[in-house]
């Protein structure tokens, strides 16, 4: 007797991407297609009602990035793993994935046949982050050492953050902090670095390496 098919949510705004999943994922025989949506906001009215147990998620989405609808989507469905995907590389993107809980991460230039491997590894509760992904993690090992030196912890996530491009009522809400704290530790991190506005953060984090 065959096992019965993991139900699995699709969040992808980019409409070819997501029309080619959902079409290789209608004749897999692991994974059941219960709901596809084009934004975190709208996915996430469906968790509830279709009760996914993987979630597969963009990690750029208009409005919530992926990362924000997996923290929101688990409150309703705790049991849920969530496989990211994404075509971003940059170290501190990947440092939000690593810190986040999710349960893997793969590029979307992927090939089907890795998507099947990472999806399994996950459904079976067995992390599954990339080659790449790997690699990038270690080569920032000895630059997010330095880093740290230069900026506190939360600097650090709040530096994250803003090369997002969240606001900071957006950082607030997501750490579960004030406004003026927000203010307080961006205002520091952009003083550590030598920046007197956001254009210039974005250049001495460039320069750094830090993406």
């Amino acid at each position: 007797m065959n096992p019965p098919r993991t139900r699995t949510l699709l969040v992808e705004d980019q409409g070819m991407f997501r029309a080619f999943v959902e079409t290789w994922l209608a004749a897999h025989p692991r994974f059941e297609l219960v709901a596809a949506a084009g934004s975190g906001e709208e996915a996430l009215e469906l968790v509830t009602k279709k009760r996914p147990d993987l979630l597969v998620v963009d990690l750029q989405l208009p409005g919530m990035d992926g990362l924000d609808f997996v923290r929101l989507a688990r409150q309703a469905r705790p049991q849920a793993r969530a496989l990211v995907l994404s075509s971003l590389m940059d170290p501190l993107a990947l440092t939000r994935v690593r810190e986040s809980g999710v349960e893997g991460y793969l590029e979307k230039d992927t090939r089907p046949e890795k998507l099947e491997e990472a999806m399994l590894a996950v459904v079976a509760g067995r992390p599954f982050f990339s080659a790449r992904f790997v690699e990038t993690m270690a080569r920032e090992g000895a630059k997010s050492e330095a880093l740290g030196k230069i900026l506190s912890r939360r600097e650090q996530e709040v530096l994250t953050q803003v090369i997002a491009g969240k606001t900071n009522r957006e950082v607030a809400d997501f750490y579960g902090i004030g406004l003026r704290t927000v203010e307080f530790h961006r205002a520091n991190v952009m003083a550590k670095l030598g920046a007197t506005n956001t254009a210039e953060l974005l250049a001495q984090v460039k320069a750094r390496g830090m993406v």
